[in-house]
């Protein structure tokens, strides 16, 4: 048995259900039932008022201002037909390549600090594009090579050596023959000393025997 008194019916002409707790919607002012309370459900026709979207226009990409209230399809409609711009296609990557059979584009540019010309990203370093001017760090440290010595110059420093040594030897030499002779010198005069004190002794003795008690 239905009781259309108590109850309301669904304002969606689709489908018309007798609800006993209907929803009123606070835009449009329309009763609906559970499943079409929400704007979205029923395609309220009142939603722009509560939606916060900004509209854009899709040629020109100009944000279009929209006062609350109107409908902001009839403002993006009025804003191409009468000042809309279009502006022309910017290239994303503008940015290509320098080397030699490489098409790659970059969207930023890439500069060689030497040449000063765009590479990609796969070309960006000097070895992998051919820099002129570049030189490898390697080749930069290598320390050039110490010059052999030749033949003559290593005669002439075994010949200064072989000077230094005979000098070394001879002052060695004379160091021995001036300590030698300091040391004859010192026994000569220990055995002088030791003859004279031996010549001595004798007459003191005779003097002491030649004493007489009275």
């Amino acid at each position: 048995m239905e009781l259309p008194h108590i109850g309301k019916s669904c304002s969606n002409t689709e489908c018309n259900r007798l609800d006993f707790l209907p929803y009123k919607c606070d835009l449009c002012s329309q009763i609906f039932c559970q499943d079409h309370r929400e704007y979205k459900d029923h395609n309220c026709p009142e939603r722009y008022r509560v939606d916060q979207q900004v509209p854009v226009c899709p040629k020109c990409g100009e944000i279009i201002p929209v006062k609350p209230g109107d409908d902001p399809n009839i403002k993006v409609n009025l804003h191409i037909e009468n000042n809309c711009s279009k502006v022309p296609k910017v290239k994303t990557y503008p940015n290509r390549c320098n080397k030699r059979g490489c098409k790659k584009k970059e969207a930023i540019p890439v500069n060689c600090k030497t040449c000063k010309l765009n590479f990609c990203l796969a070309h960006r370093f000097e070895q992998d594009h051919e820099c002129k001017g570049f030189i490898h760090p390697l080749a930069r440290r290598q320390v050039p090579a110490k010059p052999k010595p030749s033949a003559k110059s290593t005669s002439n420093a075994s010949s200064s050596q072989i000077s230094q040594d005979e000098a070394l030897a001879r002052a060695l030499a004379n160091e021995e023959d001036e300590a030698l002779a300091r040391a004859l010198q010192a026994s000569l005069s220990e055995q002088e000393q030791g003859a004279y004190s031996r010549q001595h002794q004798p007459q003191r003795q005779n003097s002491d025997s030649g004493c007489v008690l009275t």
